[in-house]
């Protein structure tokens, strides 16, 4: 078997060190002990010199700490822009294909998307592609803060591309505050509209009642009351309904007997065996056996 192999830190090998250099100078040995008890007194200087010898030795063998100097100052990164968005959940009303595109900013929307966003030449070093007008209307959308971090996270885009939206929805916001329809307008600052004065276009000028018409439907309008008192309309009502026939019975339809059952109980009062009523009438033997059952419960 190989032997243990114990490894000691670097504190532990220290004090180690420190113990065997204090106990070198110390006149006594453990041999001397064994002939004699050391005095209190003597017990004091030899740890007075056992400590003594240990900090010397600890100071000429552990290296002072290392100071570093302090790092210069980096300088000061420019806060990124903050779009406020006032259109943050007022666009989602949805046109003719489903989607949640406001209709009346989507001139200003599709023109700022059209820009060249690259300020690259057509045929030298690539072409310049429009921004995404999905992507625009989303940020508007769902953003009350248009950052840069906010549309890397929520498009998923890298930083200079996304760069390309913020700039994009800073355009926009503006124009569309100016051109937003007035039910809008009111939505967003939270004031009920104008009603307005409501105009009455009569277009059924053909159709106008004539007297007899009129007089009818005054002669339907008129009160209960003028004719007869409430205690004689309630007295017909009684007599009406005592008279006419009542629809909350339910009749139900009578059952049709088999057959076969009368001759059945016939032939059981015969005390005619089962297996030969079967043969004679052509009814199975548990139906048989039912129809006795319930005789004997109802003769019961």
């Amino acid at each position: 078997m190989l032997p243990f192999v114990f490894k000691l830190s670097p504190a532990s090998l220290a004090a180690n060190d420190a113990v065997e250099h204090a106990t070198k100078n110390c006149p006594f040995t453990v041999s001397d002990s064994v002939h004699g008890m050391l005095s209190p007194v003597e017990l004091e200087a030899m740890s007075a010199r056992m400590a003594a010898n240990a900090d010397e030795w600890l100071t000429r063998k552990i290296k002072p700490p290392v100071v570093k100097a302090p790092k210069a100052a980096k300088a000061v990164r420019r806060p990124s822009k903050v779009v406020a968005n006032p259109f943050a959940g007022y666009l989602m009303n949805l046109d003719d294909f489903g989607r949640s595109y406001p209709l009346f900013a989507m001139d200003i929307i599709e023109g700022i998307a059209r820009l060249d966003w690259h300020d690259r030449p057509i045929g030298v070093g690539g072409i310049s592609k429009p921004l995404s007008v999905k992507r625009i209307i989303n940020i508007l959308e769902w953003l009350p803060e248009i950052t840069n971090d906010a549309v890397e996270d929520f498009l998923g885009l890298q930083k200079r591309h996304a760069r390309r939206y913020v700039k994009a929805a800073e355009l926009a916001i503006p124009r569309m505050m100016r051109c937003r329809p007035e039910s809008l307008r009111c939505e967003m600052d939270g004031v009920d509209p104008d009603p307005g004065q409501c105009v009455w276009v009569d277009l059924d000028d053909v159709s106008k009642p004539s007297s007899a018409e009129l007089a009818q439907l005054h002669h339907d309008l008129r009160t209960l009351t003028q004719f007869k008192t409430a205690e004689e309309y309630e007295r017909d009502d009684v007599a009406k309904f005592n008279s006419a026939p009542s629809h909350d019975v339910i009749v139900l339809p009578v059952r049709k007997q088999h057959p076969k059952r009368e001759q059945v109980m016939n032939l059981l009062g015969q005390e005619v065996p089962k297996l030969q009523i079967e043969r004679i009438t052509g009814v199975q033997r548990k139906t048989i056996t039912k129809w006795q059952q319930e005789a004997l419960s109802l003769a019961a």
